[in-house]
């Protein structure tokens, strides 16, 4: 089964509140993503000591540029709830790194999925 990391929003996938994630994939690798397909949620790599967090479906993948990103997707990013708690990325808080991308012409692959499962912190061993 195919992965995706959730890196620091990964709070955000827990509860359950994001649903959409950008990424710069090359086009081959985004291929490999189809919508219905059944994917693990990590909280990092597993290269570097991540833990599968849960289960998505996809709902579609699309290449579109960052600047182009619709307004609700602010929520769909999780970024409402990364701000309600505090996260930060590098130091860098999510509205910041939210007009970052509103500024940024470039392309990348948006990813929206259905969280199918979250598992607990007992499941991670």
């Amino acid at each position: 089964m195919k992965i995706i990391s959730f890196a620091w929003t990964t709070p955000a996938f827990k509860a359950r509140r994001k649903s959409c994630t950008r990424r710069d994939w090359n086009d081959r690798y985004a291929a490999q993503f189809h919508p219905g397909d059944l994917c693990q949620a990590w909280d990092k790599s597993p290269r570097y000591g991540g833990k599968c967090i849960g289960t998505i479906r996809i709902g579609s993948v699309v290449k579109e540029r960052y600047c182009d990103a619709p307004s609700h997707d602010w929520i769909a990013e999780g970024f409402d709830y990364l701000t309600e708690i505090g996260a930060t990325c590098n130091l860098m808080e999510p509205r910041d790194l939210w007009d970052q991308w509103l500024d940024d012409g470039r392309q990348c692959w948006v990813a929206r999925f259905e969280i199918v499962d979250v598992f607990d912190d007992a499941s991670f061993s």
